[in-house]
């Protein structure tokens, strides 16, 4: 993959977790608009203040996911690109056997760097995005 294919393949990932935000903030708007607050009755005032509470909570939860989920798939790409950067010699060549399993290798470390919290992409994205929720 060249690096022109290798762009277009990060802003296609990049615009799909755009559009996944977004109908996430859709739902989220839609959810709340469905409660209604009667201000004479202080009872229900409270019950729709904690099930909107309860909402944003859940809200934030897949925010904070789709965050982590973003952060995993940067790390994956950049440890990719690394990848290409290392001369095979012949010598010891695992074939497509290799390919196959060193790309679920670096999924699988770009997981691990994400949940270990190495890089802070996933709580710089949270941070910026939960004030839309």
């Amino acid at each position: 993959m060249d690096l022109d294919a290798s762009y277009k393949l990060n802003l296609s990932n990049y615009s799909a977790l755009q559009t996944k935000m977004n109908n996430m903030k859709d739902q989220s708007e839609k959810s709340v608009s469905k409660f209604s607050i009667n201000i004479d009755d202080e009872a229900s005032s409270n019950e729709v203040s904690s099930k909107l509470d309860e909402n944003r909570k859940q809200e934030l939860d897949k925010l904070k996911n789709v965050s982590d989920e973003f952060e995993s798939l940067l790390i994956n790409e950049m440890l990719k690109a690394m990848k290409k950067t290392i001369n095979k010699t012949g010598l010891i060549d695992g074939g497509m056997t290799e390919d196959i399993f060193g790309d679920m290798l670096y999924t699988e470390y770009s997981k691990s760097f994400s949940k270990s919290k190495t890089f802070g992409i996933s709580d710089m994205i949270y941070k910026q995005m939960e004030t839309y929720i």
